[in-house]
């Protein structure tokens, strides 16, 4: 790999490796909707980006768009059957045990939701400047849906999402100027000093300038592959809620040029072997949320797309240390935490305490704070809290489907949405 500290100058003259051509060979079938590259930012509409473009929501009501048998350019799935394994592995010995094996086929996955952050922040503690220390991430929401489920009253519905879900992070490979994939690991070494909470004043200069420059070259080249995925007849106000994505509504010639341009941006910034991150929840056998009240959370590093199974934990957003290691699994219910977080706030570690939502009251006391990205970041409290902000108590969806009612958007994503939009356009300026 080309050097970290490859200059500046190089890199603005755009000598770089550059990424698969979307239409070279015409991978989807299709003449490539994107032949001309990412749309530059003289052809952007006026209201770019908007919620719509940074959280796409695909319907868990109605057919797939992306299923667990779409393949990329190189022909791998997008979601490997190998990450599934893994995952149904990781509930052994946990309440969900084989849930997923005996009541979801691999065919039941399906995407149901894409989160883009031009600015994801990768430092530990809010206090460290989130719109400054962040770097272009994708998010792939999977979740199983089954066809023709009958209710418990009877009723049949066309499609029925399990409380379920699979939550892969991919950081954006470094782009130049041009939109060229590059070498380099600006990101990795920024994020590496900053995770052992260490200040980013000790960084070198150098790293910090390469760094920046990077990062906005490749936030443009994330946004300008965004705006390339429109409907160009579709009004551009059609993207101003979070809502389910409008072309799919579309004519069928509007669904299928928008699916393949989404198999072209997914292979382009979702590309397995960029993984950093998965993480999944689980009800146990039984598809009643309200009855069984138990959700189990696993997570895995991502391991260049070979996912490892890792302990889950806390950083205090004021301390930076580690608060508490809940280990490689976190069970809770509606008002219960896992074991190891109960007996932390056992001990009186009030830093946890206040950094964690339980009852029903810490919503109403602390769940503005921990919807609010730059009080809280991921790292700063538990998977369950972030899960626990909707207003049913036994809806832990944030960006997936709940049963027969479509997509949960939870509090947490429209906060991060709101803040990426500022900082999107604020770009834009620059």
């Amino acid at each position: 790999m080309r050097s970290v500290f490859i200059s500046i100058a190089v890199l603005l003259h755009g000598c770089a490796t550059p990424s698969t051509s979307p239409d070279t060979d015409d991978p989807y079938g299709n003449s490539s909707p994107m032949s001309s590259g990412y749309s530059s930012p003289s052809e952007w509409a006026p209201n770019f980006p908007a919620a719509a473009d940074l959280a796409i929501l695909l319907d868990t009501t109605d057919e797939p768009v992306i299923d667990f048998k779409t393949r990329n350019s190189q022909g791998y799935r997008f979601l490997p059957a190998s990450w599934l394994r893994k995952v149904r592995k990781a509930y052994d010995g946990t309440f969900a045990e084989d849930a997923i094996e005996l009541e979801n086929r691999d065919e039941d996955w399906r995407l149901v939701s894409i989160r883009v952050s031009p600015c994801a922040p990768i430092g530990i503690r809010p206090s460290v400047d989130i719109d400054e220390w962040c770097w272009p991430a994708v998010r792939l929401v999977w979740q199983p849906v089954v066809n023709d489920y009958r209710l418990a009253w009877g009723t049949i519905v066309d499609f029925y999402a399990d409380d379920r879900a699979i939550h892969a992070i991919y950081p954006v490979a470094p782009h130049n100027p041009s939109g060229e994939r590059i070498e380099g690991e600006w990101r990795q070494t920024v994020a590496k000093h900053l995770a052992q909470n260490r200040p980013p004043e000790q960084l070198q200069p150098h790293m910090v300038e390469g760094f920046k420059a990077v990062r906005d070259a490749t936030a443009r080249a994330v946004l300008g592959a965004l705006h390339s995925l429109r409907d160009p007849q579709t009004s551009s106000w059609a993207y101003e809620e979070l809502d389910i994505r409008p072309e799919t509504y579309g004519s069928p010639q509007v669904q299928n040029q928008f699916r393949t341009k989404l198999r072209w941006f997914l292979d382009e910034f979702a590309s397995p072997r960029d993984l950093d991150e998965l993480t999944s929840f689980s009800l146990p056998e039984g598809r009643s949320p309200a009855q069984a009240d138990l959700w189990i959370f696993v997570g895995f590093d991502g391991n260049e797309g070979r996912p490892t199974l890792k302990q889950l934990n806390v950083i205090g957003r004021e301390s930076g240390r580690e608060l508490v290691k809940i280990g490689p699994s976190q069970t809770v219910a509606v008002g219960v935490e896992d074991e190891a977080v109960e007996n932390e706030f056992a001990r009186g570690n009030s830093e946890l305490r206040d950094s964690i939502i339980v009852s029903a009251n810490d919503i109403i006391t602390k769940g503005d704070a921990i919807a609010d990205p730059y009080e809280f970041l991921v790292p700063n409290t538990s998977c369950a809290s972030c899960h626990r902000l909707n207003t049913l108590r036994f809806d832990f969806h944030s960006l997936s489907g709940f049963e027969d009612q479509g997509i949960s958007v939870s509090p947490r994503v429209e906060g991060d949405v709101r803040r990426e939009l500022i900082w999107s356009r604020t770009l834009m300026r620059r």
